[in-house]
């Protein structure tokens, strides 16, 4: 028997995609997702940016309906920060504010107080876990490799189950998102979303990693774009028939179990304990602070220090929270993207016009309501 979990992160504001022409992300992307997943029994923990919650609620809000819903049963939902940072380029009070403003919006639209969460990039910081200690969120994803990394030898066959993080004094429970199967590249679920890698070879995977891996966690990490997005990126026509026969393929093995990844703690509590240090994640700093990211990274550090200041001198004005709402709206990576550094996919990513100007035009706007000058 092997637990098979899926965590879906949901961030809207998609690099290639103009602001305002989001619709079919959510109509091609979105609403086949959580249909093929409620059509095939399979359990999924949901990871909305509070950015996402509020544009799905604005253009389509039956989607929001559904998730709501099928909490507690085919669904759980995590928190997945406000706008889609990038923890390492976050001040604490700036993480701070992050995470509360997408708790907020969770709380609102949803009901519930989040337990998990899921960090944009998949990086892992201290500050990062100190916010999420103080705001009482109890799990996080991490990369498999990364925890691979950190136990070393001690990982022998239990390395796909829940572990208590140590990192300096904050202690989280936190459980690994698989990229790789047995006999697999890389980011296989990818490679297979755009059609080149055949299903069969994937669901051979999963089959091989239950015999390597008894009573252990198989978590699936995608986008929750993934069905429009991955057609959108590579011309394949086919995502959403190869995500509805992987998905039924899995419900076809007799020894799998869906479940989410909150019932996996409860049935899987942490038994072992890990140091774990900070984690740059699926990219390199430079990517948002180089090249054509320079300019809004230059404009951040001045509008942050603005706010600070501004904020000290005049604690709990109206237009240093406005002045936050705007820089808080400016910290979404996609806008922010210069040169890919990734191993996995190294290169420029398109970052469309808007986007990027929705960055920029934040972070103005930020420094028109102190009163300080462009």
């Amino acid at each position: 028997m092997i637990h098979i979990a899926f965590a879906f992160n949901f961030n809207i504001q998609r690099s290639v995609i103009e602001v305002g022409e989001e619709l079919p992300i959510i109509e091609r992307g979105y609403i086949p997702l959580l249909r093929l997943l409620l059509r095939y029994g399979a359990r999924a923990d949901l990871f909305l940016s509070g950015f996402s919650t509020l544009t799905i609620r604005r253009m389509r809000p039956d989607v929001l309906d559904t998730i709501r819903e099928n909490l507690g049963g085919a669904f759980e939902l995590g928190t997945y920060t406000y706008t889609h940072p990038i923890p390492q380029l976050l001040l604490p009070a700036e993480m701070s504010r992050q995470i509360r403003r997408g708790l907020e919006i969770d709380r609102k639209e949803f009901a519930i107080d989040p337990a998990g969460f899921l960090p944009s990039e998949m990086a892992y910081t201290y500050q990062m876990l100190r916010v999420l200690q103080s705001e009482g969120l109890r799990w996080v994803i991490v990369l498999a490799n990364f925890l691979s990394a950190a136990l070393g030898s001690e990982a022998g066959g239990e390395l796909y189950t829940s572990y208590t993080a140590r990192t300096r004094d904050v202690r989280m429970t936190v459980v690994p998102a698989a990229y790789e199967l047995p006999g697999l590249p890389a980011r296989f679920f990818k490679l297979m979303m755009k059609g080149q890698l055949p299903v069969e070879e994937a669901i051979d995977g999963v089959r091989r990693f239950a015999a390597e891996h008894a009573d252990a966690l198989l978590l699936f990490k995608r986008d929750g774009e993934t069905i429009f997005i991955d057609a959108y990126n590579s011309g394949f026509s086919g995502t959403e028939a190869v995500f509805e026969r992987f998905v039924s393929g899995l419900a076809d093995i007799a020894d799998v179990r869906f479940l989410t990844i909150g019932e996996f703690i409860r049935s899987h509590p942490p038994q072992r304990e890990v140091m774990l240090d900070d984690f740059l994640g699926n990219t390199r700093i430079e990517t948002f602070t180089e090249g054509e990211a320079a300019e809004a990274w230059l404009l951040t550090q001045r509008v942050r220090k603005r706010i600070l200041e501004a904020e000290q001198a005049h604690p709990g004005s109206g237009e240093v929270q406005r002045a936050w709402e705007h820089l808080l709206l400016s910290h979404n990576s996609d806008g922010r993207i210069g040169y890919w550094h990734s191993k996995w996919n190294p290169g420029e990513h398109k970052v469309a016009p808007s986007r990027r100007a929705f960055v920029i035009d934040n972070l103005r706007e930020a420094l028109r309501v102190l009163g300080a000058p462009e």
